[in-house]
């Protein structure tokens, strides 16, 4: 008697603990959205060109009546990714120094370059412009308001496909870098800090180094550049990146904002702008390569999830 009522009091607690989780389940699912559209990139591009001036073109892959939510920024690339093939399953982009593979299925994207074609001579200054292969989403359909969220999940999957130097690489000025940056802005008009502008990332990979450091500084590569807040890969990876290792970094970066503008305020940087003024209204993520480099990525999942309060 005394065994059947432990069973009968056993199978009413896995019922009332299956409804709490549930219910908490259902309540976390709405509250939280995916912040990216389109993010199989079912709808195309809007490909830029080497200079912030030149034409776009726009590629929606036979499609029509659709509009690209991504665009596909290419600074400083000789290339244009103008030779483009569309099947039902796979789309590619390709010049003679670049190469875009979509998979239209799984919505796994490869973005390679190489710079051993780009570049005639190896970069001599930090002045001279370096190739960029870019994956680019702004303005966001729905920003980010920072203050509101209890959570902001950043995830992606990636695999290296290729990394070789070609040629004695100078560490200060030549490497092949893949980061992913969100834009922080501040868009309140009371603070005195309306408009200021942040910088922040997650370093994924960087030729130079088994893991990459933190980084914090101002951007160098335009004149009076913003605040840069990157967030080194020992943070959420355990191992080296390495090519043909398929590897996934998830992370809840809502502190690590805050960090990030404590420390622009230490530095001199957005000094009017607090944590209650910004959003988050954009994202890009792919390759900088100031070196002689051939390198290749695969993205095979990229999410950026919001939970609200």
């Amino acid at each position: 008697m005394k065994n059947e009522l432990m069973k009968k009091m056993f199978r009413l607690f896995l019922i009332f603990s299956t409804i709490v989780f549930c219910g908490t389940s259902l309540l976390a699912a709405e509250k939280s959205r995916e912040v990216l559209s389109d993010t199989k990139f079912a709808n195309g591009f809007v490909l830029t060109g080497p200079l912030h001036q030149s034409p776009k073109r726009v590629e929606t892959f036979d499609q029509n009546d659709v509009t690209p939510a991504w665009r596909m920024p290419q600074w400083n690339s000789k290339g244009l990714l103008d030779r483009v093939q569309v099947d039902a399953n796979t789309v590619n982009l390709v010049d003679d120094y670049k190469s875009v593979t979509l998979n239209r299925k799984t919505g796994a994207i490869n973005l390679t370059v190489h710079t051993s074609k780009e570049y005639e001579t190896p970069r001599t200054s930090s002045s001279q412009p370096w190739v960029h292969l870019l994956l680019e989403q702004s303005p966001f359909e729905k920003p980010i308001q920072v203050k509101e969220a209890a959570a902001i999940w950043l995830e992606v999957e990636f695999e290296l496909t290729e990394n070789r130097a070609h040629g004695t690489q100078d560490p200060g000025l030549h490497a092949a870098q893949l980061s992913w940056f969100l834009y922080m802005k501040n868009t309140n008009p009371q603070s005195k800090g309306f408009r200021d502008f942040l910088w922040f990332g997650v370093s994924m990979f960087d030729s130079r180094h088994d893991f990459v450091p933190d980084y914090a500084a101002q951007d160098f590569a335009m004149p009076n550049g913003s605040f840069i807040y990157t967030l080194g890969s020992k943070r959420f990876l355990d191992q080296p990146v390495k090519v043909g290792k398929r590897q996934t970094i998830r992370i809840d970066i809502l502190d690590n904002i805050r960090e990030g503008i404590e420390t622009a305020h230490q530095r001199g940087f957005i000094t009017n702008t607090t944590f209650d003024d910004v959003i988050l209204d954009g994202t890009n993520i792919g390759w900088e390569i100031p070196g002689t480099y051939d390198v290749g990525v695969t993205l095979h999942k990229l999410s950026i999830m919001v939970v609200d309060q």
